[in-house]
């Protein structure tokens, strides 16, 4: 028979191997049951963290700024029939104020700023205002080099015109003299002899005076100036009408064509620099 000692000894021995198998069982279960605690608080605490940012952010409102407002905006025309009245909408409905009761929570800066990193034309009709200005002032260039190409294409009509007259009293007076030479007793073939040499001489004259105001007239178109060139132009007609010229129609049509040239040319001037 075992004494009681022994029989405590075994008791005790069995309680520790119990307590040890225990130990052993339990120590997996405790770290994963803190693995999940701490995952459970990192959680709650990223989904506080961002609750709290949500907040934040809630807590500033913002105005937003769209490109259709802004064309909108640009575009709108009041009506001339259209006066403010307090109260009243423009069609006469009656409105609350906005701000009534302080009811707008939206704080307004003194200065807005905005990160622009397009071309703000884009948004106020600009580059159909450049389309215009450049195409009147394209408009403009080509019809000013079209008055100038008239001015100077009658004036060689008249130059032209100018020199056949002065040939031709030349020519007559060449004739006259040679009949006064043939009678030098006959004073009718004299004193026509020496009217002929006058009228040459006239001619040859206002050519060479047309020839100088022809060049003005090519320096003028060649520099864009319509004004010169026509002026000179006319000029050039009026004096070859002096020594007897007369303008066919196609020299007519030439002069007509320049003024109206130089007409049409100040109108496109004007154009551009009302579209510019």
């Amino acid at each position: 028979m075992e004494s009681p000692q022994t029989i405590d000894s075994q008791q005790e021995n069995a309680d520790v191997r119990m307590k040890l198998r225990y130990s052993k069982a339990l120590m997996p279960l405790s770290l994963t049951a803190l693995m999940a605690v701490m995952v459970a608080s990192g959680i709650d605490a990223h989904a506080q963290t961002t609750d709290e940012a949500a907040v934040q952010v809630d807590a500033f409102p913002k105005v937003r700024i769209t490109k259709r407002d802004c064309r909108r905006l640009v575009r709108h025309y009041a009506s001339a029939d259209v006066a403010y009245k307090p109260g009243v909408d423009v069609r006469g409905n009656p409105v609350v104020d906005a701000d009534v009761n302080d009811g707008f929570a939206v704080p307004l800066p003194d200065v807005y700023e905005f990160n622009v990193t397009k071309d703000l034309s884009a948004y106020l009709d600009g580059p159909e205002d450049q389309l215009a200005a450049d195409k009147a002032a394209a408009i403009a260039a080509e019809r000013s080099v079209t008055a100038t190409d008239a001015a100077v294409s009658s004036a060689a009509l008249s130059l032209s015109g100018a020199q056949t007259v002065s040939d031709t009293a030349a020519t007559a007076a060449k004739a006259a003299q040679t009949a006064a030479d043939a009678a030098p007793n006959n004073a009718a073939l004299a004193t026509a002899a020496t009217t002929a040499q006058a009228t040459a001489k006239t001619a040859v004259a206002g050519l060479a005076q047309m020839q100088s105001a022809y060049d003005a007239t090519q320096t003028a178109a060649a520099s864009d100036d319509v004004s010169g060139a026509l002026t000179n132009a006319q000029a050039i007609l009026a004096a070859a009408k002096a020594t007897g010229y007369t303008q066919n129609a196609t020299a007519s049509t030439a002069s007509t064509t320049a003024t109206q040239a130089a007409s049409d040319s100040t109108s496109a001037d004007t154009a551009a620099l009302n579209a510019a």
